[in-house]
């Protein structure tokens, strides 16, 4: 079997939606990552086989090929959408490592991306033409008329019959935002950052940690989605706009570019559970890859990135996994840095890529997980190692 390799990885800042990218559409956020990541690895743009790229909430009509014609990338190239939901942009790369693994590829530049301030109205078109068009919010995630909470209620029931406190999610979200705030000053994000130009000046940072966020601020915080609750906005994800890519090899092509870094694909699974406690999903898909791969990859010194779309869902996800809540998200998480939906698989794995480089161990595990909208989940692992070693 062939092996694929990440050998470069980028993303854009992540910022709030309807702030500083406001008016930039989604192809133009991943375009602008994708010419970064053919300079910063000195990869030939012809060279590239397939462009794949996650997406939520976009307009549809295939953004990872609109993406790739915003790009440098010639018009050859083709290019494949993927809907996941939160997962697209983790379910993308997966996708871009089994074709390369089947031999059907050489180089290819897979990740998400989403703009949540350009993503259009969603009208319901009636069937009596005397109706007036419903306006909707979102896509249904489960067939009528079965259950489907809205993410927030979702996280709800998980607080519920996971017995998550308040104060304990409240600690989490304060964990997220002193982690990240520390790695923005350290400079630890610079490396994987691309600037994008809007009218306002070149964005070149992430915009939603808080620095003055203390223990009291966010136990003042009302419950946002039950009365009584203990979901807030300040233990809940922002809504972003954002994007990331990771450009992906083969054995053949590594050797042939000789990076200094590369992390080695070991596989990826997929899981399902109840759409209402949908959050849970990622704990399915890291036991089925666990029975994959024949290991847990989340030995002592392993690298992991899990999305923290809410702290009560993060949780209880690792709770269920065994997983200590301080071995994840070393960097801070989504929490505190932001969610950018179809985007944020792909930012996981660029993060654990940078991490990883960071401080080299041959060997060494990393580990993606999340869950998503419907009650899915995916899990990906890879290895750090020489560019060099098989």
């Amino acid at each position: 079997m062939n092996h694929a390799y990440i050998i470069g990885a980028a993303r854009t800042p992540i910022v709030r939606a309807g702030k500083e990218f406001t008016r930039i559409t989604a192809d133009r956020l991943l375009g602008t990552v994708v010419d970064a990541l053919l300079q910063r690895t000195g990869i030939a743009p012809q060279a590239v086989d397939h462009v794949y790229a996650g997406n939520a909430a976009g307009p549809g009509g295939n953004i990872a090929r609109v993406a790739a014609l915003a790009s440098a990338l010639p018009q050859t190239v083709p290019a494949t959408s993927v809907d996941a939901q939160c997962a697209s942009g983790l379910e993308s790369i997966a996708a871009a490592a089994r074709m390369i693994r089947c031999g059907e590829a050489d180089l290819v530049i897979a990740g998400g991306v989403e703009s949540a301030s350009t993503a259009p109205w969603r009208v319901e078109k009636q069937t009596d033409p005397m109706m007036q068009p419903r306006l909707y919010s979102r896509a249904r995630f489960t067939p009528v008329p079965d259950p489907d909470p809205d993410m927030g209620v979702a996280a709800e029931n998980i607080a519920q019959r996971y017995g998550i406190s308040r104060q304990r999610q409240d600690k989490f979200a304060l964990d997220s935002h002193r982690k990240a705030l520390q790695a923005m000053e350290s400079g630890a994000f610079s490396a994987e950052l691309v600037g994008i130009p809007t009218s306002g000046g070149l964005v070149e940072a992430d915009t939603c940690p808080r620095p003055g966020l203390t223990p009291r601020k966010l136990a003042a915080l009302k419950p946002a989605f039950v009365p009584g609750g203990s979901v807030t906005a300040g233990n809940a994800c922002p809504i972003n706009d954002g994007a990331a890519a990771v450009v992906l090899t083969s054995e053949r092509m590594l050797e042939q570019l000789e990076p200094d870094f590369a992390l080695r694909y070991l596989g990826a699974a997929s899981g399902a559970s109840d759409p209402e406690i949908l959050g849970m999903a990622a704990t399915p898909a890291y036991r089925n890859l666990v029975r994959l791969l024949g290991e847990d990859p989340t030995r002592s010194d392993a690298l992991i990135e899990f999305n923290e779309a809410f702290a009560v869902q993060a949780l209880a996800c690792l709770d269920e996994l065994g997983i200590g809540e301080h071995r994840v998200n070393r960097q801070g998480g989504a929490l505190a840095l932001g969610h950018p939906y179809g985007a944020s698989g792909a930012v996981l794995v660029t993060r654990l890529f940078w991490q990883a480089q960071q401080a080299p161990t041959p060997g060494q595990r990393a580990v993606a997980l999340m869950a998503a909208a419907g009650g899915t989940g995916s899990a990906v692992a890879f290895e750090s190692m020489p560019s060099k070693q098989d």
